[in-house]
């Protein structure tokens, strides 16, 4: 029976991932906390490819800094309404069993 409760619940801090979101979200700092180590090196090699095209091009560096910065609002406001899951699928509430 205990098994079955810690599956629903994360062992993440909420606030914590709010804050990798909101300081180093295109790092994908968050994402790495939560587990989600693919879609957290996806995040950097997106933001220093993006980088690169800033160097190229300075209109589409913008538009890949954008798309790199809509994903991370996407993450940051999932956090915010705890709907944001960590590797296992469970959402990071905050809220722990005692």
């Amino acid at each position: 029976m205990m098994e079955e409760n810690n599956e629903k619940v994360s062992q993440k801090n909420w606030l914590t991932a709010l804050v990798l979101c909101w300081f180093f979200g295109l790092l994908g700092l968050h994402r790495f906390y939560a587990g989600k180590i693919g879609s957290a090196f996806l995040m950097i090699y997106g933001t220093v490819c993006a980088l690169c095209i800033l160097a190229l091009d300075v209109y589409f560096g913008a538009i890949a800094f954008v798309v790199m910065g809509g994903i991370v609002v996407n993450d940051f406001v999932l956090i915010l309404t705890k709907k944001f899951k960590d590797c296992r699928g469970v959402e990071i509430t905050g809220e722990k069993l005692k």
